[in-house]
């Protein structure tokens, strides 16, 4: 049998804030028109994402 370890409120809070903070900084490259930095951000906030998805 497989046990799911779910997230407390904080560890969820952190999560989403650094989500958030994570889409902020993509903005900011956006409206700087700096295309690689946003490219590599987007990169390592999908790969994050697609770990977290897999735990």
């Amino acid at each position: 049998m497989e046990e799911t370890m779910g997230m407390t409120d904080n560890q969820y809070k952190d999560f989403v804030e650094a989500i958030k903070e994570d889409l902020e900084e993509l903005n900011e490259y956006k409206e700087a028109g700096d295309d690689a930095g946003f490219e590599k951000k987007y990169g390592r906030i999908m790969e994050r994402l697609e770990k977290s998805l897999n735990r």
